[in-house]
C-alpha cells in the first residue's frame, strides 16, 4: 500500500533535507503549536487542514504524496500554491509520524500486557521459538541475558 511507502519515506530527518532547515524549523513549530487541525492517511497520501497563523484566514489546505520521482506536495498557502514544500506539509507529515509514533506504543501497551498474562515457561518457549527462525532476535535474547547476569538481576 502506497500510504507505508509515505511512511517510509517521510522520515522528521528526511524531510529537513528535503524543505531545508528553516521551513523544517517553521513546520515544526506549527505542528508543536498545535495548528495541525486535521490528518488523513489514505491511498498513498496525506492530506491535512491547517490553521493558519493569521486571525481571518481560511484554514490551509495541504497534500503530500508519492509519484514515480519522488514526494509531490501542494498546499493553499501562498507558498504552496508557487509548487515549494511549505512549512504546512511539513507539519501535517509531523503530525502524522507523531500520531503513527503513538499508535505504535499503544500497541506495544496492548503486547505487554498480554504477555503479563502467560507464564514464564510459556513465554521462553514461544521467544526460543521465535529466536530460531530469527538470528537477530536470538544475538538481542544473548545480549538481554548476559546483562541481566552481569547485573545480578
Amino acid at each position: 500500500m502506497l500510504t507505508t511507502g509515505i511512511a517510509s519515506i517521510l522520515h522528521r530527518d528526511t524531510i529537513a533535507v528535503i524543505v531545508g532547515a528553516k521551513t523544517f524549523e517553521r513546520g515544526e513549530q506549527c505542528f508543536t503549536g498545535k495548528r495541525v487541525l486535521e490528518v488523513e492517511a489514505a491511498r498513498g497520501e496525506l492530506r491535512g487542514k491547517v490553521k493558519p497563523s493569521e486571525a481571518g484566514r481560511a484554514h490551509y489546505m495541504c497534500r503530500i504524496w508519492l509519484r514515480e520521482e519522488g514526494v509531490a506536495y501542494e498546499c493553499t498557502c501562498p507558498i504552496g500554491v508557487q509548487r515549494q514544500f511549505c512549512k504546512h506539509a511539513v507539519a501535517i507529515a509531523l503530525h502524522h509520524l507523531a500520531t503513527e509514533r503513538a499508535d505504535a506504543e499503544r500497541g506495544l501497551g496492548v503486547l505487554k500486557e498480554a504477555m503479563l498474562t502467560l507464564t514464564q515457561p510459556a513465554l521462553v518457549d514461544g521467544l526460543l521459538q521465535l529466536a530460531r527462525r530469527d538470528q537477530e532476535l536470538a544475538d538481542s535474547l544473548k545480549r538481554m541475558c548476559l546483562d541481566a547476569l552481569s547485573r545480578g538481576t
